[in-house]
């Protein structure tokens, strides 16, 4: 991501497991740190599993500089989430409360089979006024679950009402919640089509970086132009000429850089 022009640092740390006193290994809480210091920038944490959690939701709730922040952990579920980070961790539990969502990831093994299949199997998020325990205060709230008979994530829609987050979007962007589904499906249903095309025309190199950010700035840059025509969104329209785009530009560029290798 760096060739492409992409400001990436990555921080190795020393392992959880390390005996080494030598300098050269860095502490991961240190290195969260070090990341902090950057200064505007999106954070990213794998496997979370000691005292760095602290740091990671010390960046949380300071909002790295109103960016994301995300981390993985090993759970099968939120509440589960909850109880390592808080319990085996050691974060207290108000500073927690700066997760917004925790998504879950599963191997599913369809009809028994011995072929495992990674599914999201839940997007929960994390409500900000319970006290102590986040089940039984109704701190965490269920947007989408996965149905392993359809093979489907299914949206949660009565519970939306409910959501805290996205009274936060609606007043921080003047959209209604419509039109964040809306804002979501559409990004949705270009990366679908996206992969669609790589699997239909066996074009690899379609999903590599360097295109899908192509990919994604001129969906942006469709957006903001109809916008500013129309004074509203079409998103019908706007994913129907963005994915002619796809087709007659794109496409075509990724065909003839990977025949000319």
């Amino acid at each position: 991501m760096q060739e492409i022009g992409f400001n990436i640092q990555r921080l190795k740390t020393k392992s959880a497991i390390s005996v080494s006193k030598t300098d050269t290994e860095v502490d991961p809480a240190e290195a969260l740190r070090t990341a902090l210091r950057l200064g505007d920038s999106a954070i990213i944490v794998g496997e979370v599993r000691s005292k760095e959690a602290k740091v990671l939701y010390e960046a949380m709730r300071v909002g790295a500089a109103g960016n994301v922040v995300l981390g993985t952990i090993h759970a099968d579920s939120a509440y589960a989430v909850w109880d390592r980070v808080v319990n085996d961790l050691g974060v207290p539990t108000t500073s927690f409360k700066a997760t917004d969502l925790v998504v879950v990831a599963r191997p599913i093994r369809f009809k028994g089979s011995l072929k495992r299949v990674r599914r999201i199997v839940e997007i929960t998020e994390i409500k900000k006024h319970w006290n102590d325990d986040p089940s039984r205060e109704g701190g965490l709230l269920d947007l989408m679950k996965y149905d392993a008979g359809k093979d489907t994530l299914e949206l949660m829609e009565d519970n939306l009402k409910e959501s805290e987050l996205f009274k936060k979007i609606q007043k921080t962007s003047g959209l209604t919640i419509n039109e964040i589904w809306a804002e979501i499906r559409l990004r949705g249903n270009a990366k679908l089509f996206l992969v669609e095309q790589r699997n239909e025309l066996g074009l690899k190199p379609l999903l590599e970086a360097d295109y899908t950010s192509k990919a994604n700035n001129k969906l942006m840059l469709m957006r903001e132009e109809m916008l500013e025509e129309e004074g509203k969104l079409d998103y019908d329209q706007l994913l129907g000429q963005w994915k002619n785009w796809v087709k007659t530009s794109l496409v075509p560029l990724v065909q003839k850089k990977t025949a000319n290798k």
